[in-house]
């Protein structure tokens, strides 16, 4: 019977697989993009020593999703300093002098990037929910009563944790929250906590999206709201015909 680390680095041997390439040798790391392709690393000999780079992808990553590229580049910066490792034009990179630290240099570069792309789509998917809030505001204030729709409306959850929702609207009697998505999973899983955590007899609950959302994400998010675009939103709160 085989020892349970022979099965185990049996099982696991393509996760650090290597290939050698015209940017170096290619190693398949355990880290993750945000749309969970694996972070490739990349080793090249550099005179006696070695150097750990990304080969520019994670900032192709991070402009695939959307991302400008110089705040793509702020954000990498921001993580570099973190991971301590460096960032070039494009590169993320790490210079190490012998062998025994290449471990260590490939963690700290598919780490470095894996957090920047996260990061970076985390901040792009916050900009878009805020212009779509802001239209759905545009859109709303002029039907309601004064003062009734506000932005960042702080909110206590059943289960003790604070939420800031991205627009409410308080009638005499009722409140609607309304959350804004984007259809990335980041934005998609927050808002799915956040109103999953409203009682249903507290609070009408929207989740308000640019009508680009996958069926997939509006029947998950059915289960805690109703899910309408624009449009949909102003007839549930300023109307009375519901729209999905």
């Amino acid at each position: 019977m085989k020892a349970l680390c022979d099965i185990i680095l049996a099982s696991t041997s393509s996760l650090w697989a290597c290939k050698e390439t015209e940017n170096g040798a290619r190693i398949r790391t355990t880290c993750v993009f945000p749309s969970f392709e694996p972070v490739f690393v990349y080793v090249a000999k550099l005179g006696d020593g070695f150097v750990v780079h990304d080969a520019g992808e994670t900032v192709a990553v991070i402009m695939a999703n959307g991302q400008d590229g110089d705040p793509a580049k702020r954000v990498i910066r921001s993580e570099c300093k973190r991971y301590d490792v460096a960032f070039g034009e494009r590169q993320i990179s790490l210079k190490i002098d012998a062998a025994e630290w290449l471990e260590t240099a490939i963690v700290a570069v598919a780490n470095t990037a894996a957090a920047a792309a996260r990061n970076a789509l985390k901040d792009n998917s916050k900009r878009a929910e805020r212009n779509l809030a802001d239209v759905i505001f545009q859109l709303l204030e002029p039907k309601l009563a004064k003062g009734t729709i506000t932005k960042s409306f702080p909110y206590l959850g059943e289960s003790g944790r604070r939420y800031k929702f991205d627009l409410a609207v308080q009638g005499k009697d009722h409140l609607t929250l309304i959350e804004t998505v984007t259809p990335h999973a980041i934005s998609v899983n927050s808002k799915y906590v956040a109103l999953a955590d409203v009682p249903p007899e507290s609070a009408k609950k929207i989740v308000a999206h640019n009508n680009d959302l996958s069926q997939e994400d509006i029947l998950l998010l059915q289960n805690v709201a109703i899910v309408a675009g624009p449009s949909g939103v102003m007839d549930l709160v300023a109307g009375s015909r519901i729209q999905h």
